[in-house]
C-alpha cells in the first residue's frame, strides 16, 4: 500500500514522528511525504535508513517530496539513497555519510548536552571540555557519532574554540549532529549545515542503540 502525507508546517520533530507512526503499519510499503525543507528531508532519510528502506527526494514547487520505499530495500540490500554529511562550515562540497554503527547496536556515542565539562567555573569548564575533545581526537578514539543538544550547540558557534575540533572529527568520518530545536533557539542555524541538524527522535535512536554513551 502507498500512503501520501503532507508534513509541511509541522514543528520538529513532528514530521518524522508522524512518518514513523504511518510506517509502523507494515501494510504501508511506500510513504510519499511532502516536507518544507532539507532538514526534514535529512531526518526522513535517517528514518528510512533505520527501517532498512530506500529513500529518494525531489523538489516540487519549493517543497520536497521524500519517498520512503520498503519494497525496494530487498533489491538494493537495504541501502538508502543520498544522505550526505558536510563539514561544519556551510561549504558546497559533500562527502558520503558513514554507515550508522549505532543502528546495529555497536559503537560509542558522545552526547554533549551542554558546552561545559561537568559543573564549576563556566570558563574553566569550557576549557576542560575543549581539552576532552582534543584528547579524544588525538588518542584516535573515534566515536560512532557526536550528538549535541541544549547549550552544547554553542560549541558549533563561530567563536567557540571547540568548533575546529568538532570539524576535524567530522572530516575523519565521525558525524557531528545537532538538535534542530536547540540550534534554532540559540540562533545558530546559519552557522550549521542542514545535513548536521537532527531531531529528538533521531537522538533517542542513537542513544538507545549505541553500545556505550559518553556524557562528559
Amino acid at each position: 500500500m502507498i500512503k501520501k502525507v503532507d508534513l509541511r508546517g509541522l514543528a520538529c520533530p513532528e514530521p518524522v514522528l508522524k512518518a514513523k507512526r504511518l510506517l509502523d503499519d507494515q501494510t504501508v510499503e511506500r510513504l510519499d511525504a511532502l516536507v518544507d525543507d532539507l532538514v526534514c528531508v535529512n531526518n526522513l532519510k535517517r528514518l528510512a535508513r533505520s527501517l532498512k528502506a530506500t529513500a529518494t527526494c525531489q523538489e516540487q514547487n519549493g517543497s520536497f517530496l521524500v519517498v520512503i520505499d520498503r519494497s525496494l530495500s530487498a533489491a538494493t540490500g537495504g541501502d538508502v539513497t543520498g544522505d550526505t554529511a558536510t563539514s561544519i562550515d556551510n561549504e558546497s562540497h559533500t562527502s558520503a555519510f558513514p554507515a550508522d554503527k549505532a543502528a546495529t547496536g555497536s559503537g560509542t556515542v558522545v552526547f554533549l548536552s551542554k558546552d561545559t565539562f561537568g559543573q564549576g567555573d563556566p570558563q574553566f569548564s569550557r576549557t576542560l571540555l575543549d581539552l576532552f575533545l582534543q584528547s579524544m581526537l588525538e588518542a584516535g578514539h573515534a566515536p560512532t557519532a557526536i550528538l549535541i543538544a541544549n547549550t552544547g550547540v554553542k560549541l558549533l558557534a563561530p567563536e567557540s574554540p571547540s568548533r575546529h575540533v568538532l570539524k576535524e572529527f567530522q572530516e575523519r568520518g565521525c558525524p557531528v549532529l545537532a538538535c534542530g530545536l536547540c540550534v534554532e533557539f540559540y540562533g545558530l542555524k546559519e552557522h550549521i549545515h542542514d545535513s548536521q541538524i537532527i531531531n529528538m527522535f533521531a537522538i533517542v535512536e542513537y542513544l538507545q542503540e549505541a553500545s556505550k554513551v559518553l556524557t562528559p
